[in-house]
């Protein structure tokens, strides 16, 4: 089923990568309310007459509220780069690779892989801004699960992608996907433990 102890940190990490992401979406989401509902209290104090004085009085306050809070897919570019990166620092340690050149090799052409996939598929495929993070992830999963060669990592990459994917419009996709993450990577790291007692028993 692959090794537990390892692999735990690369779920985590993207789980928790995934809750930020959804923290910051729904601030930025308050601060467009937030500046709507103050165009609209503002709004009424601009004589019936004065529409140019009105749009120019309204203007800064539309104008920050169209900069708050970053698209959905290069916020998804920045959350997958970041689990990337991290995951590729986490197994440094953990396995000591025997060619270092190579690993950073393959660490940066993953890194690189991931706009230029994200690209593919907004150009080629047309999809979706919040569509393509998920499926990017889903990708990053099952190649990990390859890897390890472990049916948990699989399994676990087809429950993030049946949540993710299908309410990927929805933070609740998001939460929910993040939420499978790190139930996954608490029972592999339980199991780990488990299995090393058992061998020292």
């Amino acid at each position: 089923m692959g090794r537990g102890p390892r692999f735990w940190f690369p779920l985590a990490l993207l789980s928790f990568v995934q809750i930020g992401l959804a923290a910051a979406q729904l601030l930025a989401r308050r601060s467009r309310a937030e500046s709507a509902s103050a165009n609209l209290l503002l709004a009424p104090a601009v004589p019936p007459g004065a529409i140019e004085y009105g749009r120019a009085l309204r203007m800064p306050l539309d104008f920050h509220t169209g900069g708050s809070g970053l698209p959905a897919g290069p916020a998804w570019l920045v959350a997958l780069g970041v689990a990337v990166a991290g995951t590729a620092v986490w197994y440094a340690l953990a396995r000591r690779p025997a060619r270092p050149g190579w690993f950073v090799l393959g660490t940066a052409g993953a890194l690189l892989a991931v706009p230029l996939l994200d690209l593919v598929g907004s150009w080629q495929f047309r999809l979706g801004d919040g569509l393509r993070g998920p499926l990017l992830a889903t990708l990053g999963l099952l190649l990990l699960a390859a890897f390890e060669r472990s049916r948990f990592l699989l399994l676990t990459a087809a429950a993030y992608a049946l949540v993710a994917v299908v309410l990927s419009a929805d933070l609740v996709g998001v939460l929910g996907s993040a939420v499978i993450l790190l139930a996954a990577a608490f029972a592999a790291l339980l199991r780990g433990r488990h299995d090393t007692a058992a061998d020292a028993g």
